[in-house]
């Protein structure tokens, strides 16, 4: 079984038509197993047309206040790192939305009067298709644990993964937790940027977790006129990285408006053999 992480600072870079259709690629012939682990906003399911079922919750702390025991002594909200405990006159406001689940306010309550609850913070969706599954992790909406969904969906994924030839991570923009600990539980690290002078920046950025990874770089938009092309083919020679060029086609937007992979709506466009390419390379890389 391999892991690969699919990642790259920059948001809008294509990380997830890349993760879905390597993904579509790779099951023609094994298992593999897709994981959206962008919580905020899961694009896989609008970019694969598979049916998701709710598997499980992901739930959080939440503070039970006990207005009998409560004396209105204001520590709980001094303390509480995202002002969700709010001390009015003869009153102490819970401002749910803005909890981080962190129970500081738990053990700084000296009265006792705040007690363990649990609330929903998303969930788990499961689906999938022939040898593709799919593991989708969604938050609630409004809701700021978003890292402890998709870090749920994570730990979901290993425990289905010895079921799997393939597992690929399709993560959200940044360099934040869940990426790091994406890159570090992968095998093989595609970065997605695009040949633009923010993509690379973000490309440089991004190479700094995965040193010391198997890594290859995938340019998406290739093509577009104005591009960092230099710097990027600059970079690329300095690092010694293998890169596929994604070409810039309308194809491309199409299939996604269409809900499907473009190796599977458009398979001789270009984009569609050039991730071809890509699942080749990765196959070689085992």
């Amino acid at each position: 079984m391999v892991v690969i992480a699919v990642t790259g600072g920059k948001g809008g870079t294509g990380k997830t038509l890349v993760a879905v259709n390597l993904s579509v690629l790779l099951a023609e012939n094994e298992k593999t197993l897709l994981v959206d682990l962008d919580a905020d906003n899961p694009c896989v399911p609008s970019l694969l047309n598979v049916e998701l079922s709710k598997m499980g919750e992901v739930r959080s702390f939440r503070p039970v206040i006990n207005t009998d025991k409560c004396t209105l002594c204001g520590e709980c909200a001094k303390t509480c790192p995202a002002h969700a405990l709010i001390l009015i006159p003869n009153k102490l406001l819970f401002i749910e939305t803005l909890c981080e689940g962190c129970a500081a306010c738990l053990y700084i309550c000296k009265e006792g009067a705040i007690s363990e609850g649990l609330r929903v913070s998303g969930w788990l969706l499961r689906g999938g298709r022939g040898k593709l599954g799919v593991l989708v992790a969604e938050a609630r909406v409004g809701e700021r644990k978003t890292d402890e969904v998709a870090e749920e969906a994570l730990r979901k994924s290993v425990e289905l993964a010895e079921n799997y030839d393939w597992v690929v991570l399709d993560t959200p923009a940044g360099t934040g937790r869940i990426i790091k600990r994406a890159v570090d539980s992968s095998d093989v690290v595609l970065l997605v940027t695009e040949p633009t002078k923010l993509g690379v920046y973000d490309l440089k950025k991004t190479y700094k977790l995965v040193e010391g990874k198997t890594a290859l770089v995938v340019v998406s938009k290739y093509g577009v006129k104005g591009g960092a092309y230099e710097e990027l083919r600059e970079f690329l020679r300095e690092k010694a990285l293998t890169s596929v060029c994604i070409p810039y086609d309308v194809r491309v937007v199409k299939s996604s408006a269409e809900g499907r992979p473009i190796v599977e709506a458009y398979p001789k466009s270009p984009p569609a053999k050039a991730l071809g390419r890509l699942a080749d390379l990765v196959r070689n890389l085992r």
